[in-house]
């Protein structure tokens, strides 16, 4: 018989052995590598029978030498990419837990050398990073030669692939995953622009993952436990909600504003930002970059152009948050899912009680003190002052609001005056605006309905009526309901009534009568009755 013909008739017999007599086919297997140490044959069928037999140390050393001996073979590359699957997947059954253990018993060079041959043989992009980002993980000095190479491959595909939405597969993987990774490396020297570049990047993900709507086809009720205002994403985080190219498991982000503090404090570091070397906390870092903005006008070269970087990066990530913690407190529904709308939402109006004379008003002259009205109908409600100093907007203006339907009214006050003081830091030099404009550019947040909702907001309270009506006709033309469709949540209407209501307090603030009259007929009883009100007066 030919040499190959005996190999396949001693690889036969083993096989048939096998059942009935493990030890004896065995035995054959030894005899025939003995014989034809250079045939694959053999020393696969010697693999999988110690693989199916599930000794990890056996088969993971014949595995070895499978991979140094034969790394051309495809069945090769095959079980190599069940094992790494099994690297990937968080799954606990019994199987994958072996080929884990499997793979733990080779020696650490042929891991890596390993990982680097099996990303090679990835064709699809998501798949490669997952398999490169392995190695990353398992081995932190191939992050110098392997992280940032990775990060721009993610960002690119992104393009490449015309994704819509920052909240997608490949920026969750490189601000989740890649990000931290590259970041907290000290052995990398990265370019400050790099670094901010990536901030932004991981901040546009956060953003756009807390801020994001209920699903059309999957409404399900939040957590009845949810978090308190300073943890909005807690009380969503029973809504499914799955990134496309991501398992559900995996689409799931914890703690995504504190997440992306700690990002900041490491690229501040990195950058060699003034103050802490971590920041506390978002109200801490807004009174920090505070204090550096009296400074700015005196800085000149890299000094200036870093202190404007800081200052923008840090006020403006204080806004978006502030902001939003505002807005999920006014019209939770945008974040939640349908049924939120039962709780209504709150619009800011200006105070034309007075018009109907059915509210009496208790005046002090103290100032930031919490002062409380009389309805005609008894109910009591609580008037936080809001007169801060060195903001000359919206001086000597006050919120009035139903302490009793808003239970956390304090927070949701202090998140709106905090948004607005961090829109005004941003303003209040025209290098800082410039580079906020371009943060807001890049990031369209003029297509962020709940930001404008907060802007339109801020600029009433300002006093600032024509400007006020110039945001709202385009927040009602953006949202009014087109004939024929219907809405399945009610959002849409319920925005476009937002912005009617608005509309018509502004006119009347103006004097604008006729005009605030003819808005108002537009409105049923039923429209003012899907909201309650906080109002501005004076």
């Amino acid at each position: 018989m030919s040499a190959q013909k005996d190999c396949e008739f001693l690889v036969k017999r083993a096989r048939e052995l096998v059942p009935d007599d493990p030890c004896a086919a065995k035995a054959w297997l030894i005899t025939a590598r003995t014989l034809y140490p250079a045939d694959f044959n053999i020393q696969y069928e010697m693999y999988i029978i110690e693989r199916n037999a599930e000794r990890t140390t056996s088969a993971g050393r014949l595995l070895y030498d499978m991979f140094i001996n034969f790394p051309e073979q495809p069945i090769v590359w095959r079980e190599i990419s069940v094992i790494t699957a099994a690297l990937r997947s968080d799954s606990q059954d019994k199987h994958a837990q072996f080929l884990r253990g499997l793979f733990e018993t080779l020696p650490g060079r042929v891991q890596c050398e390993m990982l680097l041959k099996a990303t090679e043989q990835c064709f699809n992009t998501l798949e490669k990073a997952e398999m490169l980002l392995l190695l990353l993980k398992r081995f932190p000095e191939s992050v110098v030669q392997h992280g940032v190479n990775l990060g721009e491959t993610l960002l690119e595909a992104e393009v490449s692939e015309n994704v819509e939405t920052p909240v997608n597969c490949f920026r969750k993987l490189f601000v989740c995953d890649v990000l931290p990774l590259v970041i907290n490396n000290m052995d990398m020297r990265l370019p400050a622009s790099l670094m901010q570049k990536y901030m932004l990047k991981a901040a546009e993900f956060y953003i756009g993952y807390v801020t994001r709507g209920p699903s059309p086809d999957v409404q399900i009720q939040g957590s009845k436990e949810g978090g308190s205002l300073k943890s909005p994403s807690v009380s969503r985080g029973s809504q499914r909600y799955v990134i496309d190219g991501l398992s559900e498991k995996s689409s799931v982000v914890a703690e995504p504003w504190e997440r992306l503090l700690d990002i900041l404090a490491v690229v501040g570091v990195r950058c060699e930002w003034q103050g802490d070397k971590g920041q506390r906390s978002y109200v801490d870092m807004l009174q920090r970059v505070k204090e550096l903005c009296r400074y700015l006008p005196g800085l000149e070269g890299d000094t200036r152009s870093r202190c404007c970087s800081q200052v923008v990066i840090c006020a403006a990530l204080v806004l978006f948050r502030s902001a939003f913690l505002y807005v999920s407190a006014v019209q939770p529904a945008l974040f939640q899912a349908v049924n939120a709308l039962s709780s209504g939402p709150w619009i800011l109006v200006e105070d034309l009680s007075s018009v109907y004379n059915d509210v009496e008003v208790e005046r002090g002259a103290v100032k930031h003190a919490h002062k409380k009205r009389k309805l005609a109908d008894g109910r009591e409600k609580t008037m936080s002052s809001d007169d801060e100093e060195g903001l000359g907007k919206g001086r000597g203006r006050h919120i009035l609001v139903n302490k009793t339907e808003m239970p956390s009214w304090s927070e949701t006050l202090e998140s709106f005056r905090t948004a607005r003081e961090s829109w005004d830091l941003l303003h209040s030099h025209d290098g800082l605006e410039t580079e906020f404009k371009k943060i807001c550019a890049s990031w369209k947040t003029d297509s962020w309905l709940w930001f404008r909702i907060f802007l339109s907001d801020m600029i009433i309270y300002q006093g600032q009526y024509r400007k006020a009506l110039s945001s709202l006709h385009q927040m009602a033309a953006v949202q009014q309901p087109q004939p024929g469709q219907q809405s399945p949540s009610g959002q849409t209407s319920l925005e476009h009534h937002r912005a009617l209501i608005q509309q018509a307090s502004c006119h009347y603030a103006l004097g604008e009568y006729r005009v605030y009259i003819h808005i108002y007929i537009q409105m049923s009883v039923i429209t003012f009755q899907r909201f309650s009100v906080l109002f501005i007066v004076c």
